[in-house]
């Protein structure tokens, strides 16, 4: 793997401060980098879908409250504005969510095409989030490939625990707090003054925890597959969504009867949470029980939304109803072998690890890593047993609020962590800048519901629901647009 240049001034300190340029920087507006130091990055000629950018390298502190604990890595690649003629309006730093996804080569190009009517004046900077890409990537023995993808729930849990054993020091190093204050080491690098923010999925909850940070170097946040830092989306407002989006997707193709789906689908839940089948997938043994099938009926409404396997979902539970289990059989095969597929790209596209790290160490959780791992699956377990299943339908409560990369028990087995916890208080203040949040009246990841959360954190947010989207409506043209807009109005 080429190594990038390392900017000298972002040595000083373990990179805990930026050059002199970046202090004289506090004191009068920079919106764009300039050509100095546009002129010390290094070329990037592996991004051929952006042949304009220019790359570097910061090093930082792995946590800036144990300064002999060491340093990692953390990679940007800035795309200039094309307009030199004028002064740069802005510089735009997007972030493509997970946690554990990287910015730079698996979406740099695809924020570069949604943003094109701003950067002829717009700078837009893309920075992988320490752990993940061309950050010093981070992986664990446990999660390495893409077994996770078929393990069952419980030796899921297990691996993600091993990780962290793995971890040992590391493992409170990837806080998202920590990948605010990396991101604004290279806005001070830069020389920059303000940054327009834009979160997709997870980096809705990293960018209010930057903007809470530092709301000086704010300008505005934008926020499409919303959630707030301090609500989980992961429950019943999440299987309401389900069932929401179940209905809107059979009224618009006309394909079916949402009402007749959703009782489809509970009998056929029913049916496997008492008679589990088995498959075979790739050499794997599989159980196609309750968990497996809501696992994968979820994940086709935790995404960008494809009506055609949304269908397919359909016409299997009726399928099944018939007594012909062959359409569920293929539905969950091809939803696993994707899975494995996102699994095997590795750290420099997707850091399991990374993300593991992160989540387990700022989500909220229903246990205490204070106890032992036998007491914390006792509450755990007793929390989930007073949820009720009607809640949840067409799914037991149990097999919603555990399905897979959703688990709310997933860190059971994590090593015990004080410095864990939210990236700030319930009810702490956020800056007074300007806020959009997008949401899908598909999405059953991050709903509507929480994106209005997500949206009454900030003094001042607009909120919009984008027919037809999924996960997220950035990836919409509509969605697209209104964040173009929302940006260049406020610039």
């Amino acid at each position: 793997m080429k190594r990038y240049v390392i900017l000298a001034a972002a040595l000083a300190l373990a990179g805990c401060a930026g050059p002199p340029a970046a202090e004289k920087a506090e004191n009068r507006p920079v919106n764009a980098v300039s050509a100095e130091t546009l002129a010390a990055l290094a070329d990037c000629p592996e991004l051929t879908q952006l042949p304009t950018a220019r790359c570097g390298l910061i090093t930082v502190p792995r946590d800036r409250t144990r300064p002999g604990a060491g340093t990692l890595d953390v990679g940007f690649a800035l795309v200039p504005h094309t307009d030199t003629s004028q002064p740069g309006l802005g510089t735009i730093v997007p972030n493509p969510g997970g946690p554990g996804s990287s910015t730079i080569d698996a979406t740099g190009d695809r924020f570069a095409a949604a943003l094109t009517p701003l950067l002829d004046r717009h700078d837009l900077l893309l920075i992988d989030a320490r752990g993940v890409g061309r950050s010093t990537a981070l992986s664990c023995p446990a999660l390495d490939g893409p077994e996770r993808a078929f393990a069952p729930l419980a030796r899921q849990r297990e691996m993600i625990g091993e990780c962290g054993a793995q971890l040992g020091d590391r493992v409170a190093d990837y806080a998202t707090n920590a990948v605010a204050d990396d991101i604004d080491a290279v806005r001070a690098t830069l020389g920059l003054d303000r940054l327009d923010l834009l979160g997709v999925s997870y980096g809705t909850y990293l960018m209010p925890a930057y903007a809470h940070r530092f709301p000086q170097h704010t300008r505005t946040v934008t926020m499409a597959g919303a959630y707030a830092v301090n609500e989980d989306p992961t429950g019943a407002v999440g299987a309401a969504a389900f069932r929401r989006a179940v209905g809107l997707v059979c009224e618009r193709s006309g394909e079916c009867d949402g009402a007749t789906v959703l009782d489809d689908l509970a009998a056929l839940a029913q049916r496997l949470r008492t008679r589990p089948e088995t498959l075979e997938v790739d050499g794997h043994r599989v159980a196609l029980d309750e968990w497996q099938f809501t696992s994968v009926a979820g994940r086709l409404y935790s995404s960008a939304p494809d009506t055609a396997k949304q269908l397919s979902l359909a016409a299997a539970a009726a399928a099944a109803g018939d007594g012909d289990l062959g359409p569920v059989r293929e539905l969950v095969t091809a939803s696993l072998r994707a899975e494995a597929e996102i699994y095997s790209y590795g750290p420099f596209v997707l850091s399991d690890a990374q993300s593991w790290a992160t989540t387990c160490h700022d989500y909220l959780r229903d246990f205490d890593y204070a106890d032992p791992v036998a007491t914390r699956t006792a509450d755990y377990q007793a929390m989930v047993a007073a949820l009720p299943d009607a809640d949840f339908a067409p799914f037991s409560a149990e097999s919603w609020v555990t399905r897979s990369n959703y688990d709310t028990g997933a860190c059971l087995n994590w090593p015990a962590d004080p410095t864990a916890g939210s990236p700030f208080a319930p009810g702490a203040a956020l800056p007074d800048v300007p806020v959009l949040v997008l949401s899908g009246d598909l999405d059953a990841n991050t709903p509507s519901d929480s994106g209005r959360a997500a949206a009454a954190q900030f003094p001042q947010a607009t909120f919009a629901e984008i027919a037809g989207a999924g996960h997220t409506p950035a990836s919409t043209p509509e969605g697209a647009d209104a964040i173009v807009r929302f940006i260049a109005e406020h610039r």
